[in-house]
């Protein structure tokens, strides 16, 4: 993969082309604009072809309509849900692009939410919070097998009556403040019930 510049994505209209795809799968130019019918079609051309340059899309399929061409895109594979081994293959540059498009998924998915009849995040349990904490690499490990350990018993559970399908999202990074003490940060900010869950 090759990608010029993460800034290609923070053009509003781009960035929500690459929401679509990532939420939907390949699409036509035509297929994008059904679903984004406040783009000029003409528009939606031009900002396909820019990020197909910049190799954040790709012709995921061709056929010949009516004597024309019609391409279907997706995003690049890496950029959706990158593996371990993707992510350590990416310059500075694509690892930028790869977080822009898996935080503009999260955008789209709480849009959506807020979209449903009568969201009310107390009652759906739906929460954003950030915490900073003082650990090591050993203590991030234990961490991260604490949190598999209690989710493996939710990804076991099958559809049921009462309960609804959830999704958690995690972004775990180490921070170097200037002007860090030894006191732990202990800002946390909470949205929602009860804060994180």
């Amino acid at each position: 993969m090759h990608v010029t510049t993460s800034s290609a994505l923070l053009h509003p209209v781009r960035l929500r082309i690459a929401q679509t795809l990532l939420g939907e799968g390949p699409l036509t130019t035509h297929q994008l604009h059904e679903r984004l019918p406040d783009v000029p079609i003409a528009t939606l051309y031009r900002h396909v072809n820019h990020l197909a340059t910049l190799s954040v899309i790709e012709v995921a399929d061709e056929r010949r309509v009516r004597g024309t061409s019609e391409k279907s895109y997706r995003l690049v594979p890496g950029l959706e849900n990158p593996s371990p081994d993707e992510l350590r293959s990416l310059s500075e540059e694509e690892l930028q692009t790869a977080f822009t498009v898996f935080t503009s998924g999260l955008i789209r998915d709480f849009g959506d939410y807020l979209q449903t009849d009568s969201p009310d995040l107390h009652v759906d349990r739906v929460s954003f919070a950030q915490a900073s904490f003082w650990a090591s690499t050993d203590e991030i490990d234990e961490f991260g097998r604490a949190l598999m350990t209690a989710l493996e018993v939710l990804l076991a559970n099958r559809s049921a009556p009462g309960r609804r399908r959830h999704t958690l999202t995690t972004v775990l990074m180490p921070r170097d403040d200037a002007g860090s003490t030894d006191r732990p940060r202990t800002r946390a900010e909470q949205h929602g019930p009860e804060g994180p869950r």
